[in-house]
């Protein structure tokens, strides 16, 4: 396994950034991965400055100047929307940002069921991610939605080579179970998972065990310096060694979420993780 980080742990989305994210960018950011250890990067597509071809292959220069691996790129779509036409703009986004995966060289992409939005971030967190679905509809019609849409997703990622990580990020996908059913409905190869130590508050581990088999990447959460939203004591260990044993051997992709920062988060977390794997 190899360590490397998502580039939100450099700088944060929402209002919980600390004073030196602010100016952050990707390219500096991959300078910065090699001072803390860092194999590679998982690139937010958000945090793009553009899509343009120049702007991509500035990029991968510098990604290759300070041997990082550009391991995966991570989007945020919604297929939970009743609205067909508003499915396929998602899908849209989606197959825009394969394209431009190839061009990175990234051979994962992250990728979101999606949710209802009925409930604002905050509520949904108390809630352990779990939202009542739209009026009028229920959550198997959301199956259906998302399922159909990864189906049209996935004809682009094969011919790309390029594998789609189901993250298990609240909304319909808060549970081990709302994952699995996703990949069980598109029954493909190039639809994955990307596990989330930190996204399942309750029966953990149980719900971890259940994704590991299917996983292309982890998310290695991490609270140092106190949680933004919550902490959550992580026996990484034990993750790893459950890891073992369905021979995962990719990335451990650290997502930073404390309220120290991320200079003394990233690398405090890199140590932990090398030691977790001594340790399993």
């Amino acid at each position: 396994m190899r360590i490397g980080s998502s580039t939100y742990s450099f700088k944060r989305i929402g209002n919980f950034t600390t004073s030196e994210e602010k100016d952050r960018t990707i390219l500096s950011m991959i300078e910065e991965a090699s001072q803390y250890g860092l194999s590679g990067l998982e690139l937010l597509a958000v945090q793009f400055e553009s899509e343009d071809h120049d702007y991509i292959n500035q990029i991968k220069r510098r990604a290759a100047a300070n041997a990082i691996d550009l391991y995966a790129l991570s989007l945020h779509h919604n297929f939970v929307n009743p609205d067909p036409d508003i499915r396929q703009q998602e899908i849209n986004s989606v197959l825009k940002w394969l394209d431009i995966a190839e061009q990175l060289g990234t051979p994962l992409i992250r990728v979101f069921g999606g949710r209802w939005n009925t409930v604002d971030f905050d509520e949904l967190m108390k809630r352990d991610g779990v939202e009542e679905p739209l009026p009028g509809y229920k959550y198997e019609d959301a199956f259906e939605w998302v399922i159909e849409s990864f189906k049209k997703c996935v004809e682009k990622a094969k011919e790309k080579g390029i594998i789609l990580a189901l993250e298990n990020h609240w909304g319909i996908t808060y549970s081990a179970k709302g994952v699995l059913d996703i990949l069980n409905g598109v029954d493909t190869p190039w639809l994955k998972a990307a596990m989330d130590c930190g996204n399942f508050r309750t029966n953990t581990y149980e719900q971890l065990q259940q994704l590991a088999p299917h996983a292309v990447l982890i998310h290695a959460k991490a609270y140092h310096g106190g949680g933004i939203y919550y902490d959550l004591d992580i026996d990484y260990p034990r993750v790893i060694r459950m890891l073992k044993d369905v021979q995962y051997n990719g990335y451990l992709s650290i997502e930073f979420e404390g309220k120290a920062a991320p200079s003394t988060g990233i690398p405090a977390q890199v140590k932990l993780l090398e030691e977790s794997i001594r340790q399993a």
